[in-house]
């Protein structure tokens, strides 16, 4: 039973990921992110993705960064997880050397440990390269340029836009 399960379950999956991407493979990736925000500190961290083909050249794109706490203020940290979801406009699919630009719209949930923090919608904006040394795999890096402000206490808003570079590995399925 629990194999027909799992085989049905593949199988809906396969036909689902075959059905939207019907000019190339879903794509996994991981990278490393340095994110230099406007009120707090520069702070690098991690993130994974996940990409599905819309056409040859337009991909749609989401994305979670997880990145370490900033100091708000002497004895106070803030935690953000930026959640991305958007486009990203390939300018030479399948080539060696792939250029991209990408936007969308960014949610960060963010969590004070003292002070009354609000998590916030926001937009980005970016452009990046892709090689590909073997036909599976890209190693990419990118800038991303974001928009965006917290809600903070008292009334004070926290500017946590800036620039954000990630360097990573696709993986195409």
């Amino acid at each position: 039973m629990k194999r027909t399960v799992t085989g049905m379950l593949f199988a809906v999956v396969w036909m689902i990921a075959g059905a939207v991407a019907p000019a190339q493979a879903i794509d996994l990736y991981g990278f490393a992110s340095y994110w230099s925000r406007g009120d707090l500190e520069g702070k690098g961290g991690l993130g994974v993705g996940l990409g599905v083909p819309l056409s040859e050249h337009i991909l749609l794109d989401g994305r979670m960064y997880f990145i370490g706490k900033s100091s708000l203020s002497h004895d106070d940290e803030l935690t953000m997880v930026p959640l991305d979801f958007g486009l990203q406009l390939h300018l030479s699919p399948g080539a060696d050397l792939n250029p991209y630009a990408l936007g969308g719209v960014s949610f960060i949930y963010a969590d004070a440990d003292r002070s009354d923090v609000d998590s916030s919608f926001g937009v980005y904006l970016g452009a990046g390269l892709e090689w590909a040394p073997v036909s599976f795999l890209r190693l990419f890096g990118e800038g991303i340029y974001r928009f965006q402000k917290l809600d903070g206490s008292r009334g004070s808003d926290i500017d946590v836009g800036g620039l954000t570079g990630n360097v990573g590995v696709r993986i195409y399925f």
